[in-house]
């Protein structure tokens, strides 16, 4: 009877985790320069007159790549993207607050334990 090679360490996770993997991290880079760039045109580094549509730009990019990263438990056996879960509320709410308030900053800030977290449990 042949025996059948595997290419992957006993023990390790399905390939499909290598794309989980790269979802939390394009979704983590994605919220992360936008809070920059958010930051930037707060402290008026960065005038926007011409250019309001890249925040925008950047929050859709980032609340899809984390909305895609969020369901990788679901066909993959990686966990670490359950740690996303918590920071669709802080991005379903970011929208509907005032940008210059208080509020905006302390609502989009609030979701980055749920990034750090899916990053350090993606080892």
């Amino acid at each position: 009877m042949a025996r059948i090679v595997s290419s992957r360490r006993p023990g390790s996770a399905p390939t499909g985790s290598r794309h989980a993997r790269r979802l939390v991290t394009a979704a983590t880079a994605a919220y992360v320069a936008n809070c920059l760039w958010g930051t930037a045109v707060a402290v008026r580094l960065i005038r926007t007159k011409k250019l309001r549509v890249v925040h925008h730009g950047l929050f859709v990019v980032t609340a899809t790549l984390t909305g895609a990263a969020a369901t990788t438990p679901l066909w993959t056996h990686s966990r670490s993207a359950l740690f996303l879960l918590p920071a669709l509320v802080p991005l379903a709410v970011a929208p509907r607050t005032n940008p210059r308030s208080r509020a905006h900053w302390s609502v989009a800030i609030a979701a980055a334990p749920s990034y750090l977290g899916a990053l350090l449990a993606r080892r």
